[in-house]
C-alpha cells in the first residue's frame, strides 16, 4: 500500500502531527482497544481514517459487566477510544517512520535554476556586505 494519505486538510494535519500514523501502521493486525466506557474490543483492524475512527473485522466486544459479543464488522468512533494496545511484535518507532516515509514527497535531484533577478539580488547583497565589512589585514601579514 504505497498510496498517499487522502483526506481533508484537518485529517492530513492529524496524520502528520499526532500518533494517527501509528494506528494506521497497525492495519491488518489483531489489536485490543480500551473504550471510554470501561469496555474493550479485540479484533482485526481493517481501516483507520483521519479522525482515528476504526473499523474492525471478526471482533469481540466485552462490556464492563464482562459479557462478550461477537461481531463480523465493528466501527468505533475515535472519540470513544481511550487506549490502543500495540502488539509486542510491532516496533513503535520503526512503524511510525515507515508509515510517514511512505508519504514523504520526492525531493528533486536537480538544483533549481536561479533566475536572473535572484542572481542580481545576490550580487547586490554581496556588494553591500563587502561595503559594510571592509577587509581588514590579518595580524602578521603586510599590505
Amino acid at each position: 500500500m504505497n498510496a498517499k494519505f487522502i483526506g481533508t486538510s484537518k485529517e492530513r494535519f492529524h496524520y502528520h502531527n499526532t500518533l494517527l500514523s501509528l494506528a494506521i501502521s497497525l492495519k491488518d493486525k489483531n489489536i485490543t482497544i480500551d473504550l471510554r466506557n470501561d469496555s474493550y474490543v479485540c479484533g482485526l483492524l481493517n481501516s483507520v481514517d483521519g479522525y482515528m475512527n476504526l473499523s474492525l473485522g471478526k471482533s469481540i466486544y466485552c462490556d464492563p459487566q464482562g459479557n462478550e459479543y461477537s461481531f463480523e464488522n465493528l466501527f468505533i468512533q475515535g472519540r470513544n477510544i481511550r487506549y490502543i494496545h500495540i502488539p509486542e511484535s510491532v516496533s513503535i518507532i520503526s512503524a511510525i517512520k515507515q508509515e510517514l516515509g511512505r508519504h514523504r514527497k520526492q525531493i528533486p535531484k536537480e538544483k533549481p535554476t536561479v533566475s536572473r533577478k535572484v542572481k542580481k539580488a545576490q550580487k547586490q547583497h554581496m556588494e553591500t556586505v563587502a561595503l559594510l565589512h571592509p577587509k581588514t589585514p590579518t595580524p602578521g601579514t603586510s599590505q
